[in-house]
């Protein structure tokens, strides 16, 4: 088993500039010498707002390099960094709380010697905690867990069920580490397929080529059906259902949905173009405070849950990276727990606002 290497690296944020009428303070984070790639992955705040957690992971130069993990906290209120940690090569970040803190990581991905191992890390002290390797298939090279949004449950997937069951979920208690749930489905109709325990605690089977199930953990009952860009809110009370445009043709809008039935509720209250495919679009739950955050390449907005009225829009001025549009139009967003403050990473410009 590789030791998990852990390196302490110190950053400055400069605060630049303060944009009158929004409260958001412009934090420059300067490049590490040796990457030449940084995808944006997560944004979260803690629960108490004190803290933005980030977790990235960093593509380095040479092709004799893999990918990892880098794993940032910053002051809140100043955008100061506090600390960061690099993880040793070829980690991956598979899922993570509600608040950041706690990252599901694996590690030696689809490596032809060896094998793929999965833990829990923790951003604020830098603790590893091995996730038993009994709980996957002894031959997985590609495993997949995920963590509930409270840390409290970790699920295991697999892919080598009985026929009429293929898909299997395995959720533990993280504490006691014994079997809590476990439900299986069959293959879909092609694409990728995965599935884990949501951020309230259900199961959710999921494919790259339509709309997933999330089931009771218990029964086994379908509660609601969602596409692979779809967010669930905290308490599982509601799914913001981004549209698939890849494949098919779905209605051209995103939908809120009931988290426990399905039920459709309303839309977010916005228009989407022929040029946004869905994996531009990102979004984040305001904790239960009745918000959420949508962001595409060009615009970052705010609306009310469940009736998806509009109620901010943040000046692409205040928060766009001009120069990373051109390679890189991915925009990652984060809401507060309360739904008052609002993070928002374009390319190398994170910035932080106020949301009344």
């Amino acid at each position: 088993m590789c030791r998990l290497l852990l390196v302490t690296v110190a950053f400055a944020a400069v605060i630049v500039s303060a944009v009158p009428g929004c409260s958001a303070q412009d934090v420059s984070i300067p490049a590490l010498p040796g990457t030449a790639q940084v995808y944006r992955e997560l944004l979260a705040f803690s629960k108490d707002g004190r803290f933005l957690r980030e977790i990235v992971p960093i593509s380095s130069v040479g092709a004799e390099h893999f990918s990892h993990i880098r794993a940032i906290t910053y002051v809140a209120a100043t955008g100061k960094v506090r600390h960061v940690w690099n993880l040793q090569p070829d980690t991956w970040c598979l899922s993570a709380t509600t608040d950041g803190r706690i990252a599901v990581i694996s590690v030696d991905r689809d490596r032809p010697q060896g094998r793929t191992r999965a833990f829990l890390f923790d951003t604020e002290t830098g603790r590893p905690q091995d996730i038993p390797s009994s709980w996957f298939a002894a031959d997985d090279n590609n495993l997949y867990a995920a963590i509930s949004g409270d840390g409290r449950l970790v699920s295991a997937f697999s892919d080598w069920g009985p026929d009429n069951g293929a898909l299997v979920v395995s959720v533990y208690n993280w504490r006691t580490k014994r079997l809590v749930a476990k439900q299986a489905t069959g293959y879909p109709a092609g694409g990728v397929s995965w599935g884990g325990v949501t951020v309230d605690g259900k199961i959710e089977f999921l494919s790259s080529r339509g709309p997933g199930e999330v089931v009771d953990p218990k029964t086994g009952r379908s509660l609601v059906s969602a596409g692979p860009s779809s967010l669930r809110s905290p308490d599982g009370a509601w799914v913001v259902d981004f549209p698939s445009l890849l494949f098919g043709d779905p209605p051209r809008e995103i939908i809120i949905k009931n988290g426990s039935n399905g039920e459709v509720t309303g839309k977010l209250n916005l228009q989407i173009t022929d040029a946004e495919q869905n994996w531009v679009w990102r979004g984040a739950f305001c904790g239960t405070s009745g918000r959420f955050v949508a962001a595409t390449r060009d615009t970052v907005q705010a609306f009310e849950i469940p009736s998806g009225k509009k109620i901010a829009e943040f000046s692409s001025t205040t928060w766009q990276d001009v120069e990373a549009m051109k390679t890189d139009p991915t925009v990652t967003v984060a809401c507060s727990f309360n739904g008052k403050r609002v993070a928002i990473r374009s390319g190398a410009r994170l910035t932080l606002h106020d949301l009344n």
